[in-house]
């Protein structure tokens, strides 16, 4: 019984490290992953992980629409004239700039993440008003989401399939 009992901590030990795994980001795409769960991904030993890091990418993606109003006025200021204005996005999907984080022995030990990289100039931020009209701004409380609210990160390795990364606190 003693032996079952030491072989079940020895297990569970070694199989702490997945246990373990952190996840974090917030809905600018700063955070942290683990190498642990790149690892677990993909199956990879850490010498695997060592030579394959720099093929790794990192993106958000949300599927459904998010809404917004701007306002701004217009005319001289005995005649002013309120202006609002619905914008929209389809879909949230930007990459996440990372950095490898090593240890005293130059082995990577996870991820930072950076935070989105713009990938499309013409197309507005959640919550952005642009376009013709001074002084445009965003109407307090007037973002809505239809669809996911919460953008979900994933990860590929080189020319592969996407996969997700769900936040583990």
């Amino acid at each position: 019984m003693k032996r079952v009992a030491l072989g079940v901590v020895l297990l569970t030990m070694v199989n702490l490290p997945a246990a373990m795994a952190a996840v974090t980001y917030d809905e600018h795409g700063v955070g942290f992953v683990g190498k642990g769960d790149i690892q677990s991904i993909y199956d990879w030993n850490n010498s695997d992980l060592q030579q394959n890091a720099a093929q790794l990418s990192f993106q958000f993606i949300g599927a459904g629409k998010v809404t917004w109003l701007c306002e701004w006025w217009t005319g001289p200021e005995q005649n002013r004239k309120y202006h609002t204005v619905s914008e929209s996005a389809d879909a949230i999907s930007a990459t996440v700039a990372m950095d490898p984080r090593k240890n005293k022995q130059g082995q990577i030990t996870g991820f930072q993440l950076l935070g989105t990289e713009e990938s499309d100039s013409d197309s507005l931020a959640v919550g952005e008003c642009g376009g013709e009209g001074a002084g445009k701004q965003l109407v307090e409380g007037s973002i809505q989401y239809e669809g996911s609210e919460e953008p979900m990160l994933q990860v590929k390795f080189a020319d592969g399939d996407w996969y997700d990364l769900p936040l583990t606190l």
